[in-house]
C-alpha cells in the first residue's frame, strides 16, 4: 500500500542523504598503489596484483547498516529487488561493490517515488472501493426524500466497508484471521473488534465503524425504519474518509 505522505517524504529525504553519504565515501576513497617485488636474479621490479581504491572502512560499514535497514523496511518480500537487498548485508568493502550498491538505492528511491513498489493488488482493490463508493453516492443523488431509496446505497457501503476490512485483516503481520471457529466467515462486528486490538485504529473509530455495520446490518434485513436518510448520508461519508485513511 502507498505510504502516506509525510513518511513518504521522510523516507525518501533517508534516501536522499544514504545515496549522497554512499558517493561521498566512493569520491574519498583512497588509491592504493599495486604492491612490487624485486627479483633477486636480475634486480627486475615486478608488479603484484593491481591497485585498488581504498574505502573507510567505518563509514563504509556504517553506510551498509543504514542502507541495509531501509532497504529492507521498503522492499516487500517477494519483490524483484529483495534478494539483492538481503544480500546488500554481506556486501564487501570494495570500491565497484559500493558502487553497485549506490546505484540499487538510486533504482529502489525512483521506483518508491514512482510508485512502483506499491502493492498492485491494493491499488486495484482500492480503485474498485472508490467506483462502488461512488455508484453508493449516486444512489442517494437519485433518490427521493420520504422513500426508502436510501437503502441500496446503505447495503453497498456496507459491503465495501466489510471488505476493506477483510483486506485490512489480510495485511496485519501475522494476518488476523477471517473466519470463525466454526470455519464461517467473520461478521463486521468481530472483525472491527480484530483490527482494534492490532491497533489499526483506536475505540473511538470502532464506535463509528459498529454504528455503520448496525445500518448496513438493518438495511440487509429489511428494517428500513430502523434509520433515515440522513444516517446513510452520514455512513457514505464516514466510510469515504476511512478509505482514504487505510486503503492506500
Amino acid at each position: 500500500m502507498k505510504l502516506p505522505d509525510a513518511i513518504l517524504a521522510k523516507t525518501l529525504a533517508r534516501f536522499d542523504s544514504l545515496i549522497a553519504d554512499g558517493r561521498d565515501i566512493l569520491t574519498s576513497a583512497q588509491d592504493v598503489a599495486p604492491s612490487t617485488h624485486r627479483n633477486r636474479t636480475t634486480g627486475e621490479v615486478v608488479q603484484i596484483g593491481k591497485g585498488y581504491k581504498k574505502l573507510d572502512t567505518e563509514r563504509f560499514v556504517e553506510w551498509r547498516t543504514k542502507t541495509a535497514t531501509l532497504l529492507a523496511l521498503v522492499v516487500p518480500k517477494g519483490h524483484v529487488h529483495r534478494e539483492a537487498v538481503e544480500e546488500l548485508t554481506k556486501l564487501q568493502e570494495a570500491h565497484q561493490l559500493l558502487q553497485q550498491a549506490v546505484s540499487l538505492l538510486r533504482g529502489v528511491k525512483d521506483d518508491l517515488e514512482n510508485g512502483f513498489l506499491n502493492d498492485m493488488a491494493a491499488a486495484i482493490e482500492a480503485e474498485i472501493a472508490c467506483d462502488y463508493m461512488g455508484q453508493a453516492e449516486q444512489l442517494l443523488a437519485e433518490s427521493h426524500l420520504g422513500k426508502f431509496d436510501h437503502v441500496p446505497a446503505a447495503v453497498l457501503g456496507g459491503a465495501v466497508l466489510e471488505n476493506t476490512l477483510r483486506k485490512l485483516c489480510d495485511q496485519q503481520q501475522p494476518p488476523i484471521v477471517r473466519t470463525a471457529p466454526n470455519g464461517t466467515y467473520k461478521t463486521l462486528a468481530p472483525l472491527i473488534d480484530d483490527l482494534k486490538k492490532a491497533g489499526v485504529f483506536n475505540e473511538a473509530k470502532a464506535k463509528q465503524l459498529r454504528a455503520w455495520a448496525d445500518i448496513r446490518n438493518l438495511a440487509a434485513h429489511g428494517e428500513f425504519t430502523q434509520f433515515k436518510r440522513g444516517d446513510v448520508e452520514a455512513m457514505i461519508s464516514g466510510i469515504n474518509n476511512f478509505l482514504a485513511d487505510h486503503l492506500k
